[in-house]
Formats: structure tokens, sequence, C-alpha cells
């Protein structure tokens, strides 16, 4: 049987009260949202100890951060942020060179012959020791003159305190001050160097991307392909085949590429003691870089073919992925931890460390890049443009109108026409200057060679000016204005004025376009070489007409009426035969 409870100050305990009842009685609780004064005592003081201890906290953060000569934590995390950001959205760590998605933009030029170095071009050291030297003797001064002037001893208490605290705490803001200034010329001078870097080495891949490009263009043209985009493999043709075009070309880019693999690996040893290797093995699985197998050798001479254009761009990845784990160890310095690292003494002695790294790492990458481009010196390099100068894709991609995709076609052959123009060009410079200067005179055959090969250009020339004439009838139907009478422009047109307005106002048309100012071709500065495209063609499939409902009933009845007249005139036919059997 459940319990009852009985709470007191109730009417039904007054009344077992007043019949003698013995039950027992429950003292009433308190309602909610009641306190005792007691309680609201205690609550209004830990209220009051914990604003308290807050307001102190605070405080002492504060004085903490005043008289502390390590940069503001929200300034540090920023330039953390910058400097990886330039690293990681550089598409240099990723695990295939991204060409087509570099951005290489020259970094603006930043002074940084003073990055680090304190009043007067003073390191930290020789400031120290001067700014110390000049306190101590600038207190020593003005206790000398307060001795000297003051004539009781309670004044010289008072002011010989004064007078060495005065330039002591004068002294600590000029030094906090330079030494911020000088963390933060270091931090411009990195983020400055680090763009550097990245420039030179997407420059690098470019230009390294473009001679790739150029010798199989060459090889394919000096066996009879026509250039296309994608271009035709030259893996096989040049496993079946011994002879090579562009061997000076071959030979530099190979050196050059395994010149900079050892750079980048003596980089990575160099820079070795600034990282934290913690720190690295995050990158090194972040960006999927093994590190118990480093493959620090470079055995890529071993191959029975080293300057093939298969095996060329085996190097090219080789270096690219040396240089990743170089670029992941400037993602791991020691001095760039999830803390406060500015309050080290050390601090500013190691990012001058990496500076100098970076410095140095950026000057070689240079230097390869200028070997490359004084290798293609006599090379047509820089006719080919750039990977990511995508014009044509672009507008092919937003062009819904037929006649717009017919002029860029046009375009396109042109475009792939003077690419093949280029490499038989280049043919006939590399085989006249071979024959020349290795025999000092031609065969008849060699002769015949080299008249077959300038010859070529001609029926390319011919083939070109084709292209050129049907790209402006392309051209022609595209800025002439639409026929059709269903164009929304035809009809208002044609609701505003008749035909004898038309022809006069079209005759004026003519007549002002003639004076309108022609544009200047040779003094345009853009360029107007655009990357080859490939472009297919996707037949659409015509609207169908629809029909009205009567014409729909007429044609049902046509089909039912051939079905009733075949049908008779197979019955008639079967009759008859059956006549003729009887």
């Amino acid at each position: 049987m459940p319990e009852s409870i009985i709470y007191e100050d109730t009417p039904f305990a007054q009344y077992l009260a007043e019949i003698g009842s013995e039950e027992e009685v429950v003292k009433q609780p308190e309602p909610k949202g009641f306190e005792s004064e007691e309680h609201a005592t205690e609550k209004h003081k830990t209220a009051f100890r914990e604003k308290l201890l807050s307001t102190s906290y605070e405080t002492i953060t504060y004085l903490k951060e005043t008289l502390s000569t390590a940069l503001p934590l929200r300034e540090e995390n920023q330039f953390e942020e910058r400097f990886k950001y330039i690293l990681c959205t550089s598409h240099l760590l990723n695990e295939a060179p991204s060409i087509h998605f570099y951005d290489s933009r020259r970094p603006i030029v930043t002074d940084i012959t003073e990055a680090g170095q304190y009043f007067g071009g003073l390191t930290r050291r020789n400031f120290e020791i001067l700014l110390s030297t000049f306190v101590t003797l600038v207190s020593v001064f003005l206790a000398w003159v307060l001795q000297a002037d003051s004539k009781d001893s309670t004044g010289r208490l008072v002011r010989l305190p004064i007078a060495l605290i005065t330039p002591i705490i004068a002294s600590f803001w000029l030094y906090r001050h330079m030494r911020r200034k000088a963390m933060k010329t270091l931090h411009d001078s990195a983020l400055h160097l680090v763009q550097v870097l990245v420039y030179n080495c997407q420059t690098f891949d470019l230009k390294v991307n473009k001679a790739l490009i150029m010798i199989q263009e060459i090889e394919l043209v000096s066996r009879g392909y026509r250039l296309s985009m994608p271009l035709s493999p030259i893996t096989r043709i040049e496993q079946s085949s011994k002879t090579r075009r562009c061997i000076a070309l071959r030979d530099t880019l190979h050196a050059i590429l395994r010149e900079a693999f050892m750079g980048y690996r003596r980089a990575i040893m160099t820079i070795q003691p600034e990282i934290s290797q913690a720190s690295l093995n995050i990158m090194y699985n972040m960006y999927n870089i093994p590190s118990s197998v480093k493959e620090d050798d470079w055995n890529m001479d071993d191959v029975e073919d080293p300057t093939s254009l298969e095996n060329l761009r085996l190097c090219f990845q080789k270096m690219h992925s040396k240089r990743r784990e170089c670029l992941c160890h400037l993602l791991a310095l020691d001095v760039m931890t999830s803390g406060r690292d500015s309050d080290r003494r050390d601090y500013e002695q190691h990012w001058a460390a990496v500076n100098e790294h970076i410095n140095e790492l950026g000057s070689i990458t240079g230097h390869y890049l200028d070997t490359v481009i004084a290798s293609s010196t006599n090379e047509p390099l820089d006719a080919l443009p750039p990977p990511n100068q995508d014009i044509l894709s672009r507008l092919t991609h937003f062009a819904p109108d037929k006649r717009l995709r017919a002029y860029l076609h046009k375009l396109a052959s042109i475009e792939q026409y003077v690419r093949g123009i280029q490499a038989k060009v280049y043919l006939c410079n590399e085989d006249a200057r071979k024959y020349y200067e290795t025999e000092g005179f031609v065969d008849p055959k060699e002769s015949e060679l080299l008249m077959n090969q300038y010859n070529s250009l001609a029926q390319d020339f011919s083939f070109m000016a084709q292209e050129w004439q049907e790209g402006k009838q392309a051209l022609t139907k595209l800025i002439q204005e639409p026929e059709d009478p269903d164009t929304p422009a035809v009809n208002r047109r044609s609701l505003e004025v008749d035909m004898s307005n038309q022809e006069q106002e079209s005759t004026e048309n003519d007549e002002n376009s003639s004076e309108r100012t022609l544009i200047d071709w040779q003094q345009i500065d853009e360029p107007l070489d655009v990357p080859e495209q490939y472009f297919e063609a996707i037949a659409e499939p015509e609207a169908k007409q629809t029909l009205t409902r009567e014409e729909r009933i007429a044609i049902q009845k046509a089909k039912k009426a051939e079905e009733v007249r075949a049908y008779f005139a197979v019955g008639a036919e079967g009759r008859g035969i059956f006549i003729a059997s009887s």
C-alpha cells in the first residue's frame, strides 16, 4: 500500500490535530525560486569572487603583454598562416606537376637588406651592449648631479631612485620597440623570399614543360605526323627508332633536372637543424610522402636511353618529388609551432637562418631557370603559348552559337598549322646546320631531303590559307545579323520599319562604317598566340515539328484507308488463286 505524506500547516494536518490523530506530518518544502538570505549572500560572494579573479587575470595578462618584448600572438599567427598559405596554394605540393593551375605572378620587389636589424643597422647583440652601456652612463651621471645639488638627505633619497628608474624604463621601451620591429622585418622578408621561391619553381616547371612539348612536336613532325591535340604518343615511336631530334636540348634538360634534384637534396640536409621532427612527420602523412623510403639517389642514368622523352618526364617527376619533400620541411619549422614562439630568446636567430636557407633555395632555382632559358635561346620555346593560356577552350565551353563554334574551330585549325610550321622550320634549320657543319657539303640525297622539307612548308601554307578563307567566311556569318524570321530582333525590326527604310538605313550604316577608325593590329600588346586545342563535334538532333490535332487525325485516317485497301487487295488475290486451283 503506498505511503501517504501529510505536510504541516495544511487544513488536513489541522484536522488531524483536532481529532487527536497521531499521524506523522512532514515539514513543507520551500517553493522553487525562493532562496534564503544566507544562500543569496553566499551566491553573491561567489559571483563577486569569480568576477574579481577574471578581472585580475585580464589585468595580469595585459601587463604581461605590455611588458613583453615578444610579438602579439595574433600577429604571429597571422604571419604563420600567410607563410603556410603561400606554399600550400602554390600547387607545388601536388603529387604531379600541375602546371595548368600555376598562377606565376612576379612578386613585388621588396628591400630585405635591413631584415632583423636594430637601430642604425646593428645586430641584436651589439644593440643590447650599446644600450646597456648608455643606460649605465646616464644613470651614473644623473645620480652624481642629483647628489651634488641636493643639500638634505631626504630629497636625495627621493630623487636618486627616480633618476635610476627613469632611464631604465625608457631604455626598456626602446628595446621592446626595436625588437618587435626587427621581428616584423624578418617576417616580411620571409614572405617575400618564399614568394620568390614559388615564382621561380613555377616558372621553371613551365619552361621545362614547354621544352618537352616542343621536343615531342618536332619528333612527330619529323616522322610525318600531323599535330593535333592531344598529341600523339611518342613512347612507342622512340622505342622503334633510334634517331633523335633536339639532342642538345635533351642533354641540357637531363643535366638541369639532375642538378636540381641534387640541389634540393642538399637544401634538405642543410635545413635539418631548424626542423621539428614531429611536425615533419605530420606533413609527410598529410602529403603522402613516405619517410621510411627516401629516394636520395638519382638512379636515372642507368637506363638504356637516358635522354628519351619518357625518361625526361620521369626525371621531371623525380625532381618534383624531391622538391615536395623540401617544401614540407619549410612547413615543419621549429619556430612555427602552435604556441607562442616569439618570446624565445633565439627566435630571431632561427628566422634569420631560415630566411638564408629560403633565399639560397630560391637562388639555385632561379639559376636552373636561367640555365633553361639560356639553353633555349636558339630554340623556338618562346613561340609556344603558356599552358594556362587556354583561350579557345574557355570560349568553346561558353559558346552556344553554332556560328561561333565554327569560327573558333577554324582558329584552332590555323593555330595547329602554325605550330606544325614552327616544328618544320626547326627541322630545316637543324638538318642544314648538321650537314654543313659536319660534312662541309651536301650529298644529292641529302639535298633532296632538304628541298622536300622546305617544299612541305608550301603545302602547309596552302592548307593554312584555305583554313583562313573558311575562317573568314565563318566570321562573316558570325558578324552578320540572323536571317531567321522567328528571331525576336528581326520581328521587332519588321514591325517598326518597312523594307524601303531598312535598305536606306543599311546604306547609311555602310557609309558610316567606312569612316570608322581601323584597328592597328601591329600595336597590340596582348599575345595573340593561343594553345593548341582539340575540338570534338557533337551532332545535335533537330527539333521535331509538332502537328496539330486535325493533322494527326488526317494522318491516322489515311493510314487506316491504306490498310483497308491492302487487306482487300490481298483477299481478292487469294480468292483468284483458290478459283484457279479448283
